[in-house]
């Protein structure tokens, strides 16, 4: 079999099968994990020792990076214009999920954040780090994804190229800062965070394959997924993965494998129709909301089912939590997230107005 013969770069990144497949993946992974923490909660050991799910998040890491880079192609973008096309993606569904969370907050503290730890208000609305816990606890996640634009936005007015190569050059350059110095400060040791490996590693992917240096093959593909997932399982067997020190290497790599193996099935996925494959781009689609909700409807639907006393087998009890919050996820994304999205790319009205009118 030839090498793909891919027509990247694509300005549309939801015509990237492959990538929604892989959003749809790390989110449901990422639910599962978090299906365990309720199951240690609720004592039934629901899914026990999945730890390996929090990959999902360093999977969308290094989508974020790539995604980023062919969103931006052939578009002349400045710094301001950039950020104000993620902020009006991103914040509008985050606020209101934390504007929720805030309501369930001031009812009853306890319920928000059961882990542990104090809530800042302050911070789940600006998405700056201040050692404490956000609102919507996944809301850490968008404060990486926004420093990250941030960065990438300071060179986008170079274009695409340049700046996946400068941005990647100063989130290592912060990196390694973060490797001698002492991160007690949470701003520091946020900004410095080995995670940030990921985002260079979706940017590098990016350059290598649209600059022709690195050609996707469905056979090499097949053996980098089946290499990354086996890395993955052996890491949760010996317990490696170190989340705060090494974790953007630990499974920043494996992810990587699993990122281009998957990549490399664009063509086949392109022309398959088969149901597990519109599955999961319908859950690669609802990704966004499924991601922001679940610790709500996880919550939620494991407090419905200890009034019922129906917590006690952790196979039912992961089946129904996770059910409801797929079905629910997909809900928010057809009925909240979509109109959203749809708002915001509204013209305003004033642009109507003939320039001789005087707004009144």
């Amino acid at each position: 079999m030839q090498p793909v013969s891919t027509n990247y770069p694509y300005t549309n990144t939801t015509n990237i099968l492959s990538i929604q497949m892989m959003r749809g993946i790390a989110c449901i992974i990422v639910v599962l994990f978090h299906i365990s923490v309720k199951g240690a909660q609720y004592g039934n050991g629901a899914l026990q020792g999945f730890s390996i799910g929090g990959a999902g998040v360093d999977m969308f890491f290094i989508i974020s990076g790539y995604i980023m880079c062919v969103s931006t192609v052939d578009r002349h973008l400045n710094f301001f214009q950039f950020s104000l096309l993620r902020i009006k993606r991103i914040i509008p569904l985050y606020w209101l999920t934390t504007t929720a969370a805030l309501v369930i907050y001031l009812y009853n503290p306890h319920i928000v954040n059961t882990s542990g730890g104090e809530t800042s208000i302050w911070a789940s609305y600006t998405l700056i780090p201040n050692g404490k816990k956000y609102l919507n606890s996944i809301g850490w996640t968008l404060s990486y994804e926004f420093f990250f634009y941030i960065i990438f936005a300071l060179f986008i007015n170079r274009g695409t190229y340049k700046a996946a190569v400068m941005s990647s050059i100063t989130l290592l350059i912060l990196v390694v800062i973060g490797l001698f110095a002492n991160n007690d400060r949470p701003v520091l040791n946020f900004s410095t965070h080995i995670l940030y490996i990921e985002f260079v590693i979706g940017m590098c992917c990016f350059y290598l394959i649209n600059k022709k240096i690195v050609r996707l093959d469905p056979k090499l593909g097949v053996a980098l997924t089946i290499v990354g997932t086996a890395i993955l399982g052996l890491e949760l067997f010996f317990n490696m993965p170190v989340q705060d020190e090494w974790r953007g290497l630990t499974w920043g790599i494996p992810m990587l494998l699993i990122f281009v193996g998957l990549l490399s099935f664009e063509e086949f996925i392109q022309r398959s129709n088969t149901l597990i494959r519109n599955l999961f781009l319908e859950i690669g689609n609802s990704s966004y909301s499924l991601y922001l909700i679940h610790p709500f409807t996880l919550s939620g639907t494991a407090m419905c089912l200890k009034a019922l006393n129906m917590t006690s087998n952790p196979y039912f009890f992961a089946a129904i939590l996770f059910v409801v919050s797929v079905s629910l996820g997909h809900l928010v994304y057809l009925y909240v997230e979509k109109p959203l999205i749809a708002l915001m790319k509204r013209k305003p009205a004033l642009q109507s107005i003939p320039k001789q009118q005087p707004i009144q």
